[in-house]
């Protein structure tokens, strides 16, 4: 299992959280690019913009049962379990909730709201990329997952 950063807004910062609650009320997460790429499974990662060729592992790498902590505004929002295989559609439909057209769906989404609850105490984590594989347990990210997942465990003890 891999744990994962995500940011679900196109470049729209000022709706971030709007975009963020309705992927994640649908039961998605997703991504999209500058222009049209097409299929990540058809294509190469060499014929991705060059700035955005960090958004293949979506489609590559992230596997059911991996872990993406959601972020809006450099806050922690939401953490989600992921629940099945990259999709692509070449439209995407509002009406389903989603501006992207590279998805995964989701489930066990859990909120940062809900495990902090007063939000004079809730951490600010620097997110600069739209998707990001965590890889090291020491960072601060990785951690908060941890934190969180074994917070949940005591819990339901």
């Amino acid at each position: 299992m891999t744990y994962w950063r995500m940011q679900l807004h196109p470049a729209e910062p000022g709706e971030a959280l709007m975009h963020s609650i309705n992927s994640l009320a649908a039961g998605f997460i997703g991504l999209d690019f500058s222009s049209d790429v097409g299929d990540l499974r058809m294509t190469t990662k060499g014929r991705l913009p060059e700035q955005q060729k960090r958004y293949w592992p979506f489609a590559h790498e992230m596997s059911a049962r991996d872990r993406v902590l959601v972020f809006a505004h450099q806050f922690p929002f939401a953490l989600a379990t992921v629940d099945g295989d990259y999709n692509y559609i070449r439209t995407p439909e509002p009406e389903i909730g989603v501006w992207f057209r590279h998805f995964r769906r989701v489930r066990d989404v859990r909120y940062y709201g809900d495990f902090i609850k007063n939000a004079h105490n809730w951490e600010t984590i620097t997110m600069t990329e739209t998707i990001t594989p965590l890889r090291e347990p020491s960072s601060r990210s990785y951690q908060l997952i941890e934190e969180w997942l074994a917070a949940s465990r005591d819990l339901a003890a």
